[in-house]
């Protein structure tokens, strides 16, 4: 099941998908790492997509995977000090190289704008991915939402742009 993917910058009118890749990614990908309990605690319901135009306007660059039947895929952004905070796929699209591609299409625009460092707080299977592409862990972070444990990673990589 091999489809074509484009990626580009977000577009007002992508806010709406963003907010359901971002719920599915959590309430199901995540099972696969994080108890049914913590996925609710990390995601108790879906993003106001408002969220996401305001984080367009807010000097980021978001990119957007794009499905050849026009269907958003996936989703990553990258911060001016080289923070990435989202990157989010969906379920039956993880596995299959999109958040790869997102990433190195990140790191290519970090590049360009002459950045040092990248990091990011990643959850377990983003980890895995990030240590892929040469990140290291900083540090283990045990995080309590409404009553819940859960973790995440401090990763960061140096970019050679010094």
């Amino acid at each position: 099941m091999s489809a074509a993917i484009r990626i580009g910058p977000f577009r007002p009118g992508d806010e709406h998908a963003l907010a359901d890749v971002f719920f599915a990614s959590v309430r199901e990908a995540a099972l696969a790492d994080y108890s049914p309990e913590q996925v609710r605690a990390w995601a108790p319901q879906r993003p106001d997509p408002a969220r996401y135009i305001e984080r367009a306007n807010d000097g980021r660059l978001i990119l957007v995977a794009v499905a050849d039947d026009d269907l958003v895929v996936a989703y990553a952004d990258l911060e001016s000090d080289g923070h990435i905070d989202h990157l989010f796929c969906r379920p039956e699209w993880v596995g299959r190289g999109v958040a790869s591609r997102l990433y190195d299409a990140l790191e290519a625009e970090a590049t360009s704008r002459g950045m040092t460092r990248l990091y990011v707080e990643a959850s377990e299977a983003a980890r895995r991915l990030f240590e892929h592409k040469g990140f290291e862990v900083v540090h283990r972070n045990e995080l309590v939402r409404d009553g819940v444990s859960l973790h995440n990673y401090d990763m960061q990589k140096a970019l050679g742009n010094r």
